[in-house]
């Protein structure tokens, strides 16, 4: 079952070797996290990844709630064996800019 990764967390991770995948589940896209891929929630299980079934994956929609929870569920039965829910989605990650001044 996926967990939950914190805003902060992803931010300390993005940019270094242990970086894991991450992907917008959004079907429309207003803002952006540095490095993502675009692959709308409906995409994913119409359309499988080739992606490392063993590398970290963290995926978002704009709340953290319903597209991104079945995007999770939808890579696990893939075969997906890290994956990871961004608490807050968008939202969280805006949030957590707004208050530190966001990464470099």
């Amino acid at each position: 079952m996926a967990e939950y990764i914190k805003p902060e967390e992803l931010a300390a991770r993005l940019g270094t070797e242990s970086a894991p995948l991450v992907v917008d589940v959004r079907i429309g896209q207003v803002g952006q996290i540095p490095g993502a891929v675009h692959v709308p929630v409906l995409d994913l299980e119409d359309e499988p990844q080739d992606w490392d079934k063993n590398r970290d994956i963290v995926v978002f929609c704009q709340f953290g709630k319903g597209a991104s929870e079945y995007a999770a569920e939808v890579l696990e039965e893939q075969g997906y064996r890290h994956v990871w829910k961004l608490v807050g989605g968008m939202d969280g990650w805006n949030q957590f800019l707004s208050g530190v001044g966001g990464p470099s």
